[in-house]
């Protein structure tokens, strides 16, 4: 069986870590503007998700006006 101390575990891990995180285009070496990064994609996710709720509000207030409109127009009947 393979003995490994506490410092070789920890080398395994850190370049497994850094090998992944590269292939996966991030930079590990800057971890200040790697916390930019993810930061940005925060802000870029939650404005994205403001955007879709505003824009299904508004077409429900353009369905929901156009069906009181239908609606006032059938009660109101036809011009005379």
């Amino acid at each position: 069986m393979l003995e490994m101390n506490e410092a070789e575990i920890r080398r395994i891990v850190a370049e497994t870590v850094d090998q992944t995180l590269t292939k996966l285009g991030i930079a590990a070496d800057d971890p200040l503007e790697v916390q930019k990064d993810m930061q940005h994609l925060r802000q870029w996710r939650e404005s994205v998700a403001t955007v879709k709720k505003q824009g299904l509000i508004t077409a429900i207030g353009i369905l929901t006006a156009g069906a009181l409109g239908a609606i006032w127009l059938a009660i109101k009947g036809p011009p005379i």
